[in-house]
């Protein structure tokens, strides 16, 4: 889902789940321990290993007490869990007890991230984050959605296994992170499990971008019209998702309403956005997923794909398992395999008997920020009378030091999050989505066992949060389905539909979110009617990669910043429409095929740019150029040309924007989209130096650039691509036997086969999957456990790394490892076997 839930895993940020970088750089994690001796043996190592073999070894009962009933779980050669049980409750016991027993650490962490409570167990470097996710309410927001769903089937299936954690916790040793740092896990609660949820949220749809678009206004006040064509509501590209589609059924959303209101023009939003951006959804991660009708597939079955690109850690984002149960009735029978958050029961991408489905992250705006009046620094004016904000203070532990308080204030929109600069104290509101009672953990249980996909689009009426691109298909009799999930709130000001871009006049209480309530109870019927919302109904094909949804949306979904570049959603277009017009079938051979697809659309915009640059360069320069203009576009790791592209488009890019930005106070985090570069004429102003006294244009810029990528190369000793595009994922403790090996890499981030090696938290497909219905495949980048001394600690990782796949079986395999068996008085119903 992320990027994406796919695309978050996000991350968001995406899904920093070790939380290195939720400040900004640097782990917060530091040994206690030494770095020899029991913390780190085998048998304080906890998380048991994850197959027969080593369970023996490292000890732990093979025999586990449940109280809602039977369940076994078999490890197959992979470390996939298969869970068979009795009921619905026994298995997400069984979930919540083999979760911990393999990623306790990554879940504790996850929980405190968002808790705001890094500091009580990691000290004061902690104490920035907590404070933003205090102030942000996270956890009031998670008791809102526990508050909505406890009294549900999920509500009972997240207490068992809540239960299953804590069974974990009460009677195994602690993994060795928590005796390496020399702390204890707290009890998991049903809230936890929420939270993890809010994460993912966050992580793929929270951000502060309408300060940064404000912030980059008033920075070009002399330029507005150019910066307007910098940053434009929609990329001049024919990629949008739906407006692709082959062929299926569009459901009917009218006219569009476009209407413009102007936002509040203020000062000093620059700086509350520099401490706020580290805490955001990252822009540009993204992920794949395409759905393929019977009509071009060999068989007449259809196919799901789905990478999401997401961070890449130690441990990875994502956890395989198959869970299967066989209870007395259909509301209590499921065979689900896929893979779910740590932290979460159920299946989040994946399939069952009858349907495949993946998400990807939507890009859509889902927050909206405010300005006040002030008359006192307690108060703000709303409407006609003056309010004092909702206030009260948190404490917050520090290990290794004094405990610090903050305190937190909230506002009929959200909650107020502020700074001091020097216009005085600034602050804005925030309303976002995810701080209502949503409900999607009920509508992916429910997902887990859908039959067909009229019943799999109503499940997603309850998708509240995060917006996400779904692609399904009934894998058994040959439908295929997309549709925007999530809920979008109706923008309006006077009757007049307004964009989101913008800060609004929340004193003014002109443009607020019916029936929104944040931490409470959210009437989601009063936000975008679900009807309005774009689908497609039994396309032939159809693929989402993080571009615009459509040209012409009935309301405002997002503006360009927040959607992807288009190269990788062109490219699956190109591979799809060149195999759907032959003779020749698109079988899970060539899906697996595009997915490993390293082909750069940039590099056959920006090349032709090189190449038409090669009067205003010295000769050695003129010869790279040469060779650029025979290469063919691949982003392959032995390729000198793609290190030399690679290279060139960081210079090119920072040659462009970077005088002029720079000056104003604005990094290259401003910088605008490298699709939009890519189309600026030969003589647009942004290429001209204002360092110098002659005026240059592209052509002088772009062989600059080509000389300064041939001197770094040379500088730092790189050959060829797998030089500088290198996988390197680090544990979050500083010892090397705990980090994944370091190898080279293709692809780019704008290839299909997606890499992304230039960032404080890499990321890429963090999750490979092709499903049929005659077989199924997936990958995961590294392995099930955390434990260092399993042997699946990264044990697909070579095979990730290397564009293959294994089987995604939904039969049990491996010996019975562990057994759970009714206490007094479970319902067992069943032998769980």
């Amino acid at each position: 889902m992320v990027s994406d839930l796919g695309g978050a895993v996000a991350s968001v940020l995406a899904l920093a789940l070790l939380v290195s970088a939720a400040v900004g750089g640097g782990s917060f994690v530091t040994l206690s321990a030494p770095a020899s001796g029991e913390a780190w043996g085998p048998s304080y190592g906890a998380n048991d290993g994850s197959v027969a073999s080593t369970a023996v070894d490292l000890g732990g009962p093979r025999e586990i007490e449940n109280p809602y009933g039977r369940a076994t779980v078999r490890f197959d050669e992979h470390g996939v869990p298969h869970i068979n049980a009795s009921n619905t409750r026994a298995m997400a016991f069984a979930v919540g007890y083999v979760q911990a027993r393999d990623r306790l650490f990554q879940m504790d962490l996850q929980r405190r991230l968002m808790e705001g409570n890094l500091s009580a167990a990691f000290g004061a470097r902690a104490l920035e984050s907590d404070r933003f996710h205090r102030r942000m309410g996270f956890d009031a927001a998670a008791n809102a959605s526990w508050r909505r769903i406890q009294n549900t089937e999920t509500g009972e299936g997240v207490r068992a296994y809540t239960a299953g954690v804590n069974r974990y916790m009460d009677t195994r040793p602690t993994p060795f992170e928590f005796r390496a740092n020399d702390y204890e896990p707290t009890r998991w609660t049903p809230q936890d499990t929420l939270i993890v949820g809010k994460l993912i949220a966050w992580q793929l749809t929270g951000d502060f971008r309408d300060l940064e678009g404000r912030s980059i206004r008033r920075a070009f006040p002399d330029r507005r019209e150019a910066i307007g064509r910098l940053y434009p509501d929609r990329l001049d590209h024919d990629d949008a998702i739906v407006d692709n589609a082959v062929g299926g059924q569009r459901n009917d959303l009218g006219e569009p309403r476009p209407d413009l209101v102007e936002g509040v023009d203020v000062g000093g939003m620059q700086g509350l956005y520099e401490e706020l951006r580290p805490y955001q959804s990252s822009p540009g991660l993204g992920s794949n997923s395409w759905v393929v009708g019977g009509r071009y597939t060999p068989d007449g079955s259809p196919i799901v794909a789905n990478d999401p690109h997401l961070s890449l850690n130690v441990p990875p984002v994502w956890y395989e398992q198959h869970l299967r149960v066989r209870g007395a009735g259909r509301e209590d029978t499921m065979d689900v395999r896929g893979v779910a958050f740590p932290g979460v029961p159920t299946v989040v991408i994946g399939a069952n008997d009858d349907i495949a489905w993946s998400f990807t992250n939507v890009g859509a705006d889902q927050v909206d920020l405010y300005r006040y009046e002030r008359p006192s620094e307690n108060t703000y004016r709303y409407r006609e009378e003056v309010r004092e904000f909702e206030t009260h203070n948190e404490t917050i532990p520090v290990k290794d030091g004094r405990d610090r308080t903050v305190r937190i204030r909230r506002t009929v929109h959200g909650p107020f999050i502020s700074r001091e600069t020097p216009q005085g104290r600034v602050g804005v509101g925030v309303s976002w989505v995810g701080l209502g009672d949503t409900r999607e953990s009920q509508a992916i249980l429910r997902l887990n066992k859908a039959d067909d996909l009229d019943e799999v689009r109503d499940i997603m009426r309850r998708f509240d949060s995060p917006t996400q691109n779904f692609v399904a298909a009934d894998i058994r009799d040959g439908g295929t389905y997309f549709r925007i999930t999530g809920r979008y709130p109706v923008r309006t000001v006077d009757n007049r539909t307004v964009e989101g871009d913008r800060v609004f006049n929340g004193s003014a209480a002109r443009m607020e979110w019916p029936g929104f309530e944040p931490y409470g109870r959210t009437n989601w019927s009063a936000f975008h009617d679900y009807d309005e919302v774009p689908e497609v109904r039994n396309p032939g094909y159809l693929a989402t990669a993080n571009q615009r949804t459509m040209d012409d949306p009935p309301f405002y979904i997002a503006h360009s910043p927040r959607y992807a570049d288009p190269y990788r959603g062109e490219r699956i277009h190109e591979l799809l429409d060149q195999r759907a017009s032959s003779d020749r079938p698109i079988t899970a051979a060539y899906v697996k095929r595009i997915q490993r697809d390293v082909h750069s659309e940039a590099a056959e915009d920006f090349v032709p740019i090189i190449q038409d640059a090669t009067g205003k360069m010295q000769p050695s320069t003129r010869e790279a150029a040469a060779d650029l203009a025979e290469w063919d576009h691949n982003m392959t790791r032995d390729s000198q040309s793609a290190l030399l592209f690679a290279l060139w488009l960081d210079h090119y890019r920072n040659a462009t924007f970077g005088d002029e930005f720079r000056s104003r106070g604005l990094d290259e985090s401003y910088f605008p989209k490298d699709y939009t570069l890519g189309q600026l004429p030969p003589n647009a102003r942004w290429f001209d130096d204002i360092r110098t006294d002659r005026r240059e244009r592209r052509a002088d810029i772009a062989a600059r650039a080509l000389r300064k990528a041939i001197a770094e190369a040379d500088r730092e000793g790189w050959e060829v691509y797998g030089d500088y595009n290198r996988l390197d994922l680090d544990h979050p403790f500083p010892l090397d036997f705990l980090d994944y090996p370091e190898q080279p890499m293709d692809g780019s981030p704008y290839t299909v086969s997606n890499f992304r090696s230039q960032r404080s938290t890499q990321a890429g497909s963090s999750w490979r999957m092709v499903v049929t219905e005659g077989s199924s495949f997936g990958v995961i980048p590294g392995g099930q456990s955390a434990n260092p001394f399993s042997p699946h600690y990264h044990s697909q990782l070579d095979e990730w790394a290397a564009g293959e796949y294994k089987p995604m079986a939904r039969e049990p395999a491996g010996e019975r490892e562990l057994v759970f068996v009714p206490a007094d008085g479970g319902d067992d119903g069943g032998d769980g076997s």
